[in-house]
């Protein structure tokens, strides 16, 4: 047996539980519980949560749930094994990454900046093993591959969005934090100073959001339509990423930093997946459904 179609047997039942014992916790769970999720791996917990985000944590529960569903079916298909399509499983994936790309727009939304990085870590690795499973063109499961694209637009959409229209669009509150952070380092003394850095990476992350949109009305999200839009976004981003994980190395604040790291790294293997090319199906029955 293919070691790869081996390996996603006890992926695909980690990942099985870990939505279902999930769905049921945000699903039943009290505020108490609540809170929690939202204040995951959050440096600044807070000790209240709106009826708004409880509302959004339901849907993720029930995304997640939908998902466990999918794993349930796929693994009665014997689908991680198999040399199936595996499309119960790509499904049940899809919907996982869904869920990961609802709570980390709302952790952006309640300023956890740490529980988003966790969440956008988690979505990207979720679409790396949708990429092993992958192995038919374009034209099967037409309906998945049109849509199988859009969270990450919404994912990049808000990583860079919402922290780019703060820096511009923050006040003069925003830039005087910065300028605190840096005040004592050597881009305080370049021209321009803290505020001039800050504006730009602001415009960059703006930047990105555009970028997105002039792909999404080009229809790049469709399988067999050269995403060239997309990918100067992705590019965009790794270098936006990289700028400010630099920024935060100068402070010598490592933990920061280290996460930062992690952002461009994830985004690059993200464009690999974008730009690798699709194989037709075989005509041997006897090969391998993972490449």
């Amino acid at each position: 047996m293919n070691p790869v179609a081996t390996a996603m047997i006890p992926i695909t039942l980690l990942l099985c539980a870990f939505v279902f014992v999930h769905g049921y916790g945000l699903l039943s769970g009290d505020e108490i519980r609540l809170l929690g999720y939202q204040n995951v791996v959050s440096k600044e917990p807070k000790e209240t949560i709106s009826p708004n985000i409880i509302a959004a944590f339901r849907l993720v529960g029930a995304v997640f749930t939908i998902s466990g569903v999918l794993f349930l079916a796929s693994l009665a298909k014997k689908e991680p094994w198999s040399r199936s399509t595996a499309a119960l499983l790509k499904w049940a994936l899809f919907s996982a990454i869904l869920a990961g790309t609802i709570y980390g727009g709302l952790m952006r939304v309640v300023a956890n900046q740490q529980g988003a990085a966790l969440l956008f870590f988690f979505t990207m690795l979720l679409f790396l093993i949708l990429g092993i499973i992958e192995k038919q063109p374009a034209q099967a499961d037409a309906s998945f591959n049109a849509i199988k694209l859009l969270p990450l637009y919404a994912i990049l959409l808000y990583t860079m969005g919402m922290p780019g229209w703060a820096k511009i669009f923050g006040g003069r509150q925003v830039i005087d934090r910065y300028t605190g952070m840096f005040k004592d380092s050597f881009i305080a003394a370049l021209p321009g100073g803290t505020p001039l850095m800050i504006y730009l990476l602001g415009i960059l992350e703006l930047a990105v959001p555009l970028l997105l949109i002039i792909s999404l009305l080009k229809g790049e999200f469709l399988q067999n339509r050269p995403k060239t839009w997309l990918n100067y976004a992705l590019v965009l981003s790794i270098f936006t990423f990289a700028m400010l994980c630099f920024g935060l190395a100068v402070l010598f604040n490592f933990a920061g930093s280290a996460n930062l790291v992690f952002y461009p790294i994830f985004t690059l293997l993200m464009l690999v997946y974008l730009n690798r090319p699709y194989k037709q199906p075989a005509v041997d029955n006897h090969l391998n459904c993972f490449i």
